[in-house]
């Protein structure tokens, strides 16, 4: 009987937590013209340095356990482009395969969960988290479109 109790009283608890979390969610989107100058910088270094994630990938992308990887890649609906990241799982050539993780706010045609195919030149930025060591490289552009917000 006393498990039951404590069972009730942590599911009520948590079920609580939940309620309240998702009342405070905060969305912002960075808005930048198509031809942002340091955006487009910033995708070039992610480009310049996309070997370093290759790399990775080829050689831990299949310990989801101790690695994330993820890119960031235009998603387009007729006039509409979000920047949006996705998981990434495997790498056939120059075309990366996962799973798209992000929130389109203005692109309709994609919804988190989703499959997904990306070609290497359309990659913007990229991020690998090493979970063994805390580590996380790529993001070139996270600084400054939060500064955008």
């Amino acid at each position: 009987m006393k498990r039951i109790a404590v069972s009730l009283f942590i599911s009520a608890v948590l079920i609580a937590g939940c309620k309240n979390h998702n009342k405070s969610k905060e969305y912002r989107v960075a808005t930048l013209s198509k031809d942002d100058s340091t955006f487009l910088v910033l995708k070039d270094t992610a480009q310049k340095k996309l070997k370093i994630f290759i790399d990775s990938l080829d050689a831990y992308g299949k310990d989801y356990t101790h690695y994330t990887f993820l890119i960031k890649s235009d998603f387009v609906e007729g006039d509409n482009h979000e920047h949006m990241w996705s998981r990434i799982y495997e790498r056939n050539n120059d075309v990366f395969k996962g799973i798209f993780i992000d929130s389109a706010y203005e692109v309709k045609n994609i919804k988190t969960g989703d499959t997904v195919a990306i070609d290497k030149n359309e990659i913007d930025d990229w991020s690998i988290n090493n979970k063994l060591t805390g580590k996380t490289i790529g993001e070139f552009s996270i600084k400054y479109l939060k500064s955008k917000m």
